[in-house]
């Protein structure tokens, strides 16, 4: 037997996503058939204790608080971007500097004057990159795609997308970076992007935005109790036309009371109806408008299609069981990963993240302008 390919990864940032990538490391060997061995080398975060406990736990090589430990190493073949949105740009295009191997967390950069510096970069069509949109990894969400394409729906109509999360109500919750100018796009930024590239990715491409975005309480105290003023949108409220010709509707928010993290997107067309409700991931429900009625004249009702973990290339666990966050990023990176042994192109690329950002950007432009605004 051949030896397997050796792929030797760094992870700069250490927060929540940090984490969360390395429990998807974690699972790889156990839910897949690798034809491909990853190396933990090194991992960077500002604070070093944070660095220093993930080379503890993971058996990293080295741990570091300067990137540019990480990019000078020539035995790195993938870095993952793990730190908050406004330094996602600076890293992206040191990292193609190097020629790394890019998977980078959402939104993919924070700024439109970044999207052309990226996009034409020279080392961009030659490394392997994917912009972490785990939602798409969902099997509801394949299978939602699959009814699509297969004409079940026919031509889309309409739709509407939400992504519903509470963490913003408790108006005495303390103000951080994401309430203010660093984090450059609030709930649009946060949330929106994964309901607009689901959009994208089931339905293709934007006409047009009109947004209007929404502060609930105009300053906050800050960790130190200090009165800041808050300077990024707690939701957004979005009037969007799709290339396709379909009308819908995009709401973000941190204001929904009673609502953990939700994402939501219901597609409306000719033939049929899709919900995918991402709280409870196991079906998507499908309505089939070319069905009989009931000989009452009674309507035909949505139907659940059982989609629990269905993956293509997963041996473990059976298909059968309940999904979960985790699973679907576990599914990401084996894409993302899959694609780097094999040198060929991922999805969804740092070029699909950058035409989702120029559909944020868009919203941004909309909500301050007061007008609505053609998506480029």
């Amino acid at each position: 037997m051949s030896p397997k390919k050796e792929i030797r990864f760094a992870v700069i940032g250490c927060g929540f996503m940090g984490k969360t990538h390395m429990l998807a490391y974690r699972d790889l060997p156990l839910l897949y058939d690798l034809d491909f061995k990853v190396i933990p080398v090194g991992v960077c975060n500002r604070t070093l204790d944070k660095a220093q406990w993930f080379k503890d736990n993971f058996d990293f090589e080295f741990a570091t608080t300067n990137e540019d430990d990480i990019f000078a190493r020539k035995d790195i073949d993938v870095v993952h971007i793990c730190t908050p949105n406004n330094l996602h740009a600076p890293e992206i295009l040191k990292a193609l500097d190097a020629k790394k191997n890019i998977y980078c967390e959402k939104p993919l950069i924070s700024s439109a004057g970044d999207i052309a510096k990226i996009s034409k970069h020279a080392n961009l069509e030659k490394v392997t990159s994917q912009v972490v949109f785990h939602n798409r990894f969902y099997p509801a969400v394949m299978r939602a795609k699959e009814l699509i394409e297969s004409g079940a729906l026919g031509r889309v109509l309409s739709f509407r997308g939400q992504m519903l999360h509470d963490s913003n109500v408790d108006k005495n919750k303390p103000a951080t970076w994401r309430n203010t100018a660093a984090a450059e796009g609030g709930v649009i930024y946060d949330l929106g992007s994964h309901i607009s590239d689901m959009i994208y990715f089931l339905l293709g491409g934007f006409e047009s935005v009109y947004a209007k975005n929404q502060v609930a309480y105009p300053t906050r105290r800050d960790a130190a109790g200090k009165e800041i003023k808050i300077e990024m949108e707690d939701a957004s409220y979005c009037l969007a036309k799709l290339k396709n010709g379909a009308m819908g509707t995009i709401e973000s928010t941190k204001l929904a009371t009673g609502k953990p993290g939700n994402p939501k997107l219901e597609i409306h067309g000719e033939k049929g109806a899709i919900i995918i409700d991402i709280i409870n991931p196991n079906f998507v429900e499908y309505y089939d408008n070319t069905a009989p009625k009931t000989p009452h004249g009674g309507m035909r009702g949505f139907t659940q299609i059982q989609t629990v973990q269905f993956y293509d290339e997963a041996v473990f666990p059976p298909g059968n069981h309940t999904m979960g966050f985790l699973r679907a990023h576990t599914d990401c990176l084996y894409k993302f990963l899959d694609c780097v042994s094999k040198g060929r192109q991922a999805s969804p690329s740092i070029k699909d993240g950058l035409y989702v950002q120029s559909v944020l950007e868009a919203m941004h432009k909309s909500a301050k302008e007061g007008k609505e605004v053609i998506v480029k």
